[in-house]
């Protein structure tokens, strides 16, 4: 079991991440812009904070889960940009990861290098118009060819970093009927050799540096040596990428928890005595206790993915719980804080960009129900 202590070598990461995050990553991010940082991009991959999880031999750091969260959760903390900490976290979790677990050596390769390094940019297509949360019941087609290959029509929708995007992970039905039951596929597409648009950067309340976009595929041929895993099982791709990202995406989240109340706690403790009262105290601490036991959560189901253990009712739970207590608790600070939080933008910025975590990866009712499945209700 996991003495839920980071060891010496996680403790001598959390501090050179933290130190390259403050020195040479944070003076090339501005929170408040609304365009996709692209040199902190490259920046980033120079400590491959893009292939945290991936093996050395694919050009990653080869991080285990446990590694990966603690590291994204010192990213969540000394970096402000909240848009950046979730386009870094998306494009590991949702689109590096599954070409790592399910790509072929070739596939592996020729794209992980580059995805680990900064170098390419890449976007998870799965969410479509008229899918809701029933991710499976998609339109999007890829028809079988004689040659072995197919050809892909339709379009995605809500698809984080997509407008920059040089890879996606896509999840087209090439048996409709069947649907997660063996008629999805997933396939990696790269905008070079694979005729796909993009819409323009949507707007949107928060999480501004990260762009979000439609993908639209008009007859895209795609070669079937650019499938993930195999024909037909594309939801067990999908299914284990979410696991990873429902398991370790919360970590910058509980970064951006701590920093905001390691803020408060100094604002207080800087303010004229009569400024704040014992209930405002007594309310920081409440936050506090609650991050420290979603974090104690959150460390436990990192560590159980780290052993190889499949838990989607873990991954469901760590997710939900963090997810909704970033909302609960940003609007709280905001509010037991008046108009004092309005000398750090980190406050508001924050709330807004919280808004959205309730929603990506699977909504907080998603989450609930993975888990009522897991106890037989």
């Amino acid at each position: 079991m996991y003495s839920f202590a980071p060891s010496e070598k996680q403790q001598q990461l959390q501090v050179s991440l933290a130190e390259f995050i403050r020195q040479e990553l944070a003076p090339l991010l501005d929170p408040d812009a609304k365009t996709f940082p692209s040199e902190a991009w490259k920046k980033a991959g120079e400590q491959l904070l893009q292939g945290l999880a991936i093996p050395e031999t694919y050009g990653g750091r080869g991080l285990d889960a446990m590694d990966v969260f603690l590291a994204l959760e010192t990213l969540g903390y000394h970096s402000e940009d909240n848009g950046f900490n979730f386009a870094i976290s998306a494009h590991l979790l949702a689109c590096t990861v599954p070409v790592w677990l399910f790509g072929t050596e070739e596939l592996k390769a020729e794209y992980l290098p580059g995805l680990s390094n900064g170098a390419l940019t890449a976007a998870n297509a799965m969410t479509e118009p008229a899918s809701g949360s029933n991710a499976f019941s998609m339109q999007t087609t890829a028809l079988p060819l004689e040659s072995g290959d197919f050809m892909l029509n339709g379009n995605k929708c809500f698809s984080s970093n997509a407008p920059v995007a040089d890879v996606l992970v896509a999840y087209a039905a090439n048996d409709p009927e069947r649907a997660h039951m063996g008629g999805i596929t997933a396939f990696l597409i790269d905008r070079k050799k694979h005729p796909f648009s993009t819409g323009a950067p949507l707007e949107k309340a928060g999480l501004h540096t990260c762009p979000l976009g439609d993908v639209f595929f008009d007859q895209t041929p795609v070669e079937n040596r650019f499938i993930i895993g195999k024909v037909g099982r594309g939801a067990l791709v999908f299914n284990r990428s979410m696991e990873w990202e429902r398991s370790c995406l919360g970590a910058t989240h509980i970064g951006n928890m701590q920093r905001l109340l390691d803020k408060a706690a100094k604002l207080i403790k800087n303010t004229d005595a009569g400024a704040f009262g014992e209930a405002v105290r007594q309310e920081i601490a409440y936050w506090q206790a609650q991050l420290d036991a979603v974090r104690i959560n959150g460390y436990a189901q990192a560590w159980q993915l780290s052993q190889k253990k499949a838990n989607p009712r873990g991954a469901a739970s760590s997710k939900l719980l963090i997810s909704e207590l970033y909302k609960k608790m940003t609007v709280a600070l905001c509010n037991c804080l008046g108009e004092k939080q309005y000398l750090d933008g980190d406050f508001n910025r924050s709330q807004a960009d919280a808004l959205s975590s309730t929603i990506y990866s699977g909504t907080s009712e998603i989450q609930k129900q993975i888990i009522a499945q897991s106890i037989g209700l």
